[in-house]
């Protein structure tokens, strides 16, 4: 099975949606990183991953940049220092060392998806981003304000 290829088959529907509840609501997701499997916890950080990119082009559009997520990320070669680990850093990715290193791995992704859970909140939230713009695009405000008018 693919990377690509994990979310869609071993996460079910109510652990989708556990986990945008989760987004959405700012909740840390440590507790459910601890309970779940290896392979959930690799469809976990793919299913988080692609749903902040998605929640980030509905609210942001164009003006989306990867940079603004990953930069608030520790890079990898940091971390595996912090860890003390001798691999190779391609190795250190949650799909192939989950396996060898489950604990390492699991602390990483849940690194991995606080900051996504962050970015998420503070562009909900319109608050700056690390360049200092205003998140809220011109349909978000519409959207804030059709919603306070109700």
């Amino acid at each position: 099975m693919k990377y690509t290829e994990v979310a869609k088959d071993v996460l079910s529907l109510s652990q989708k949606v556990n986990l945008l509840v989760h987004l959405l609501k700012g909740w840390p997701v440590d507790d459910l990183i601890d309970k779940y499997s290896n392979a959930e916890v690799v469809a976990l950080q793919k299913f988080v991953w692609d749903k902040t990119i998605e929640i980030g082009l509905r609210l942001r559009g164009k003006d989306l940049d990867r940079k603004e997520i990953t930069e608030r990320m520790i890079p990898t070669p940091i971390y595996q220092r912090q860890q003390g680990c001798s691999e190779r850093v391609y190795y250190c990715k949650g799909v192939l060392c989950i396996h060898s290193n489950p604990n390492c791995a699991r602390t990483k992704i849940k690194g991995h998806v606080q900051v996504m859970i962050e970015v998420i909140q503070n562009w909900l939230s319109g608050k700056q981003t690390l360049e200092g713009k205003n998140t809220k695009t011109e349909a978000e405000k519409q959207i804030f304000t059709e919603n306070k008018q109700r």
